[in-house]
């Protein structure tokens, strides 16, 4: 049986959490070329400079990295919510097992995982974490977001539709 996979809970976009994102920012992406460029400008030792540009340089390529598959990741999260909003099709899954888990330093969630029989697809199981102390049941129905093409499930944000 297919694995389904999808968001859980809307991404946190990036500037959602100014503070940590301008830390962040700094330290991945401008420490490397702060630090070539005290290596070129003179700034640090004749015997040390190529050593210290060489590091420069090979934080520069890291935070691109870093920053290039940060960028990527949280486009492809929005674009898969996007998805599920517009297309999505309202199913229940039915809750298979679950069991308390830790999912922060001190918060529990309980991880379920279910069966979610959609229109026009076969049946699929799927896995997410519901956060906070709401006790789910074993056999009890969850309503689920399902993309009707693509294998992507989210737990629905509002239960009531």
């Amino acid at each position: 049986m297919a694995e389904a996979e999808g968001p859980v809970n809307r991404p946190t976009g990036w500037f959602e959490q100014p503070v940590w994102t301008a830390v962040g920012l700094l330290v991945v992406v401008c420490g490397g070329p702060v630090v070539a460029v005290a290596g070129v400008a003179g700034f640090v030792p004749d015997e040390d400079r190529v050593g210290v540009v060489v590091t420069g340089l090979v934080w520069t390529l890291l935070g691109v990295v870093v920053l290039v598959l940060a960028v990527g990741g949280t486009a492809r999260d929005l674009r898969v919510w996007r998805e599920l909003d517009t297309a999505g099709v309202r199913a229940m899954g039915v809750v298979t097992s679950a069991e308390r888990v830790p999912c922060g330093e001190d918060e529990r969630c309980t991880g379920i995982r279910m069966l979610v029989k959609a229109p026009g697809r076969p049946p699929f199981t799927t896995s997410h974490l519901v956060p906070g102390e709401e006790v789910v049941e074993v056999g009890s129905a969850v309503p689920v977001d399902v993309h009707p093409t693509r294998a992507l499930v989210r737990l629905a944000a509002d239960r009531s539709r």
